[in-house]
C-alpha cells in the first residue's frame, strides 16, 4: 500500500508529467514547422527586451515580436541586427525587416533606415524606471536597481560588476524570482492583522509582478506558487509544498508550452524543488545560530545542487554561491527594503539609503569575487538531467542529514565527468 505522503504527491506528479508531455508534443510540432525557413521581408512590430550592443557598425539586441506580417512569429523573441544604427528611436517600434528561422530561433535583420516609426507607448514599468534613473545619481547603483528590481538585462551592469557576480555564483540574485516575491510578500504581510495582511501582501505582489517586471518563467512560477499557497491557507487546508511546485510548473507549461525550452524555467523549478525537498522531514526549529546560520547555508547548498548540473551544460558555475548567498543576505535585505519603499512611493523618497546599501552590496560582492571557487567543466544535457532526477528522488526518501548523500552523488558525477 502506498503511504499517505506518496498518495498526496502522486496526483500533482501525474498532472505535471501529463502537462510536460503535452508541452513537448506542442513544442516539437511547432519547431518542426519553424525549424529552418527564410520567411522573406515584411513589416514587424517589435519591443526591445535586451540591452542593445553596438559592434562593427551594427546594433544587436533581443526583441519581442508583437505584430506585423508574420503571424506565426507573434509573441516570440528574436535576435535583431540593425545595420548602420547607433541608437534606437524607442523601446517599441515598427520596421521593415528580413525574417529567418534557424534551429527554432528567430533572426531579424534590417538597416536603421528601415525603421518606419516608433510606437509611443510608455508603460507603468517604463515610467518607474525613468523615475529611478532620474533620482539615482550613482550609475553603478542605478544599473543594479534596474537589474535587481525591474528585471532588466544584466548587461546594464559595469563589466567588472558582472564579473564579480558570476565569479561568486551570486548572479542568481539578479534574476527576478521567488526570493523577490517572498521579500515583497513578507514586508507587507505583517502590516495588517490576519487575514487582511495576507490580502495586502498578495495585492502588493500582484502589482509588482503585473506592472513592474517582465513576465519571465521564474516570476510567473513564484507568483503561481504564492497564489496556490494562499488559496490553501485561506481555506484552512494543509499546504503541500511539493504539490504546489508541481501544479504551478504544470500550469505554466499549459499557459506557454515554449517554457519547456527555457533554461530559466527549469533552473527556477529545480532550485525551488531542491530547497523544498531538502527541508522536508527536517528539523526547522532550534537555536538562534541554527535558524539564522545553519539553515541558510543548508538551503543554499541544495539550491546549488539543484541548478549546477544544468548550468554546467552551457556555462560555468561557482560553489561560492553556497557560502556567499547567506553572507550577502544582511546587506541584500535593507537594499531590498529601501528599493521596495521607493517603488511603492514612485521614487519620491530620498534615494540616499538605497544608494548607500547598494554601494555596500556591490562592494561586498566585488570583495568576495577574489575567492575563486569556479567549476569550469562543461557537461552534456542528458547526464545533467539524470543526476538532477536521481538526487531529487533521493531527497524525497532520505531524512535528516542523510540528505547530504545527494552531495556525494553530485561530486562523484562531477569527478567522472571531468575525467
Amino acid at each position: 500500500m502506498l503511504s499517505q505522503r506518496l498518495r498526496e504527491d502522486l496526483l500533482p506528479l501525474v498532472f505535471f508529467l501529463l502537462t510536460l508531455a503535452l508541452a513537448l508534443w506542442r513544442v516539437e510540432r511547432e519547431l518542426a514547422y519553424l525549424w529552418e525557413e527564410d520567411l522573406g521581408e515584411g513589416y514587424v512590430h517589435v519591443r526591445i527586451e535586451g540591452v542593445p550592443q553596438i559592434e562593427d557598425g551594427r546594433l544587436k539586441t533581443t526583441v519581442l515580436i508583437k505584430g506585423g506580417d508574420f503571424p506565426e512569429l507573434y509573441d516570440k523573441k528574436a535576435h535583431l541586427t540593425l545595420y548602420g544604427a547607433e541608437d534606437i528611436p524607442s523601446r517599441e517600434f515598427i520596421l521593415r525587416a528580413k525574417a529567418k528561422v534557424f534551429e527554432g530561433r528567430v533572426f531579424l535583420s534590417a538597416s536603421y533606415k528601415d525603421i518606419e516609426k516608433p510606437v509611443p507607448v510608455e508603460s507603468f514599468r517604463d515610467h518607474l524606471m525613468q523615475k529611478a534613473q532620474e533620482k539615482i545619481k550613482d550609475p553603478e547603483v542605478e544599473a543594479l536597481v534596474l537589474t535587481y528590481f525591474f528585471g532588466e538585462a544584466q548587461d546594464l551592469l559595469p563589466s567588472d560588476l558582472q564579473y564579480a557576480f558570476r565569479q561568486t555564483g551570486l548572479v542568481h540574485l539578479l534574476v527576478i524570482s521567488g526570493s523577490h516575491i517572498a521579500l515583497v510578500f513578507l514586508l507587507l504581510r505583517y502590516m495588517l492583522p490576519y487575514p487582511y495582511g495576507l490580502y495586502l501582501a498578495f495585492a502588493g505582489v500582484s502589482l509588482y509582478v503585473l506592472f513592474a517586471v517582465p513576465p519571465e518563467p521564474p516570476v510567473l512560477r513564484a507568483y503561481l506558487m504564492l497564489f496556490l499557497w494562499l488559496l490553501v491557507k485561506l481555506f484552512e487546508g494543509r499546504a503541500n509544498p511539493l504539490g504546489i511546485i508541481l501544479y504551478s510548473g504544470g500550469l505554466l507549461l499549459l499557459y506557454k508550452p515554449e517554457f519547456l525550452t527555457s533554461y530559466s524555467f527549469w533552473l527556477s523549478l529545480f532550485a525551488t524543488l531542491y530547497i523544498v525537498l531538502s527541508l522536508e522531514n527536517f528539523k526547522k526549529e532550534g537555536s538562534y545560530l541554527y535558524k539564522n546560520l545553519f539553515l541558510p547555508f543548508w538551503t543554499s547548498l541544495f539550491a546549488f545542487l539543484g541548478v549546477s548540473p544544468l548550468i554546467l551544460t552551457f556555462s560555468n558555475t561557482s560553489a561560492g554561491s553556497v557560502i556567499f548567498t547567506p553572507l550577502v543576505a544582511p546587506l541584500l535585505f535593507p537594499f531590498t527594503l529601501f528599493g521596495l519603499l521607493e517603488l511603492a512611493t514612485f521614487f519620491s523618497l530620498p534615494t540616499f539609503p538605497l544608494e548607500i546599501t547598494g554601494k555596500l552590496l556591490t562592494g561586498f560582492v566585488s570583495l568576495l569575487s577574489n575567492f575563486d571557487l569556479q567549476v569550469n567543466k562543461g557537461f552534456d544535457l542528458m547526464p545533467a538531467v539524470a543526476v538532477l532526477l536521481m538526487n531529487a528522488l533521493l531527497l524525497y526518501f532520505l531524512k535528516g542529514y542523510y540528505k547530504l548523500f545527494t552531495l556525494l552523488v553530485f561530486l562523484v558525477w562531477l569527478v567522472v565527468a571531468v575525467i
